[in-house]
């Protein structure tokens, strides 16, 4: 059968899955992308939504955030702090990470330098956002530490929309 990498667009040939085997991780070899293979009824496999983690302690931000990309093709996983995200980010292969840098455990920045040390990680997509704004400050720590963009939580629901499709076509 054949099979596309949902990142890079490669296409490549694998082995069919019937309905009662699990799902199949595939590792790009163009890319080096993660991501599932699943059968589906017909024994033909349907790959896996893009999955997007939502990593904020304010419970109204990430229902915030979960209401504005609930019409995306997406699973979308939250978490409240960087200890829950990282077990999610080891569980489950992760496409794009949004990060506020003010988390209870460990701060966001933090946890972007840990994901960009990890060899597993380092290619998940990160978008660092913050509710406390100070000019660029903010945006050039979360550059530096790692992630791959920043915005502010004071954002235009389009602008987010765009920054979050540029990350998922890179």
């Amino acid at each position: 059968m054949i099979i596309q990498c949902p990142k890079c667009k490669a296409r490549y040939r694998t082995r069919v899955l019937s309905a009662d085997q699990s799902a199949l991780q595939i590792n790009c070899p163009k890319c080096a992308h993660k991501f599932l293979v699943e059968p589906n009824g017909g024994g033909e496999p349907s790959v896996a939504k893009i999955t997007i983690l939502l990593v904020d302690d304010a419970r109204f931000f990430r229902e915030l955030l979960v209401d504005l990309l609930k019409d995306r093709d997406a699973n979308l996983l939250t978490a409240d702090c960087a200890e829950d995200a990282w077990v999610l980010l080891h569980k489950h292969s992760i496409d794009l990470l949004i990060v506020d840098i003010n988390l209870p455990d460990k701060n966001g920045l933090e946890l972007i330098q840990d994901i960009r040390a990890d060899r597993d990680l380092k290619e998940v997509r990160i978008l660092c956002i913050s509710g406390v704004y100070r000019k660029d400050d903010d945006a050039k720590k979360a550059i530096n530490a790692g992630a791959d963009d920043f915005i502010s939580k004071s954002f235009k629901p389009d602008d987010l929309s765009e920054r979050i499709d540029k990350l998922l076509q890179k």
